[in-house]
Parts: structure tokens; C-alpha cells; sequence
């Protein structure tokens, strides 16, 4: 009898820890189903002068940050499908033009051409798969002026990094103190944050004046490197709004 005691009392510590175990799983799933997304501004539909999109979000049930390799769906980053369809959920997102990842919040979008431009947010892991079906979408019209620049995705160890520019709705010359916004010229930030709107743009170390369509950027270590390109007026001036386009280059 006191076996038979036993064995039921085992059955049952086994059935509550499965039971337990279940009640986590679900309750794990239920977290990941539970994550939201929302873009609270720019209103779909809206027009924004410059060529910057600035997307306010707010998500729930997920917390935000950079991509660890977690896969648990507690957390993720952000994931913007610029002008193209999302993947389908637990599919991986790839790096590539047209797919913005970020943990930044509100999210800046530079480089936009001029024209309508559909945003489409979704969440990510740690492993950049998406986490469920939650997105979010809007639709702007981006009234310019635009500013583009490109640069080789690597470059050798040794070799300047080319910048190419390409401007519509401004022209590009040297600085002349126009400040019609008919004309400007751009500077490129290495590796460091674009000047405050309203704010001159020093000519100091890290920062390149330039007029020209073709950029090279000389003595950059080996690795990866962000460069920012803004568009300034005749006295140094950003643009405001802003036109700017942020690339990233890696010397190998």
C-alpha cells in the first residue's frame, strides 16, 4: 500500500511540474503574441518638407533593444520595410537596402527621394527574425529637396572611401552665402553625430566641406565606419528641415 502511496504521490509531483512547464510555455507565447506596434506621428498621408521621415513608435509587450541573439520574443528591435512588403512572421530580415533596423525611438529615416514613400514596422529578436504578425503603416509624401549619397559597402585597407552625391530641388556649389535654399553644398560627419539644426557647421577635424559629386574620404582605419551627409546653405547653415542620407562603409 505505502508503494502504491508512493507511485500515485510521484504521478502527481510529475503532472504538476508538466502542468507548470505547459503554463510557461503558454505563457511565454502568449507574451510574444502580445507585442504591439504603432507609429504615433508622422500621420499617414501627411507631406514632410526635407527628404528626413522622423517615425515616432510605442510598443508593448516587448522591450527594445540591440540585437543580443535573444529569440525568446521578450525582446527584439524595430525593423522599417521602406517602399516594399514585410516578411512573413519567423522569417529572418535581411541587411539591405530598403530594411532599416534600429532600437532608436523616435526613428529617423534619411536618404528618402522625393515622392510618396510607404513605412511599413515590424518587431525583431535578437536573431533578426520576425516576431509575429504586429506592424504598423503609414504613408507620406516627401516634398524634397532630396539628397542621395553612396559609397562602396567595402572598401580596402589604405584607399579613401568615394562618396557619390547626387542633389534635386537644390544645386549643388561652394559656399557663398546664399541662403535661399536654391543652392547649398554638403558636409559629411564621420563617425560622429550631424550638427543641431540652427546650429553652424564647424570646419574641424571629422567633418568634410565639399561641393563636389564625388567625395573621397582618405585615412579611415580598418572597420566598420557611419557617415552622415548633410546638406548646408551659403553661411553653413542645415537645411531645415533637414536633407541628409546616412551611409555605412567598411575598410577591410
Amino acid at each position: 500500500m505505502m508503494a502504491m502511496v508512493r507511485r500515485i504521490g510521484f504521478g502527481l509531483a510529475a503532472l504538476a511540474l508538466l502542468t507548470a512547464a505547459c503554463a510557461d510555455k503558454a505563457a511565454t507565447k502568449s507574451s510574444v503574441t502580445a507585442s504591439t506596434v504603432k507609429i504615433a506621428s508622422p500621420a499617414t498621408g501627411s507631406t514632410q518638407k526635407g527628404n528626413v521621415v522622423t517615425l515616432d513608435l510605442t510598443v508593448a509587450g516587448i522591450t527594445i533593444i540591440k540585437a543580443d541573439g535573444d529569440t525568446s520574443g521578450r525582446t527584439g528591435h524595430f525593423h522599417v520595410f521602406i517602399d516594399r512588403d514585410p516578411v512573413a512572421a519567423g522569417a529572418t530580415i535581411a541587411k539591405e537596402p530598403g530594411i532599416v533596423h534600429a532600437t532608436d525611438d523616435p526613428l529617423t529615416i534619411p536618404g528618402l527621394k522625393t515622392g510618396e514613400h510607404r513605412f511599413v514596422v515590424v518587431l525583431g529578436d535578437g536573431a533578426h527574425k520576425r516576431i509575429g504578425s504586429a506592424q504598423a503603416e503609414i504613408s507620406v509624401t516627401v516634398d524634397g529637396p532630396s539628397l542621395d549619397a553612396s559609397a562602396p559597402a567595402t572598401v580596402p585597407a589604405g584607399q579613401p572611401v568615394p562618396v557619390q552625391i547626387a542633389l534635386e530641388g537644390v544645386t549643388l556649389v561652394k559656399a557663398d552665402g546664399d541662403t535661399s535654399g536654391a543652392t547649398g553644398h554638403v558636409h559629411l560627419f564621420i563617425d560622429r553625430a550631424p550638427t543641431a539644426s540652427g546650429q553652424v557647421i564647424p570646419k574641424e577635424d571629422g567633418i568634410i566641406h565639399s561641393a563636389d559629386g564625388i567625395i573621397p574620404v582618405p585615412g579611415l582605419a580598418a572597420g566598420e565606419h557611419v557617415i552622415w551627409v548633410v546638406l548646408g546653405d551659403g553661411n553653413h547653415l542645415p537645411f531645415a528641415p533637414l536633407v541628409a542620407d546616412k551611409i555605412t562603409a567598411t575598410v577591410q
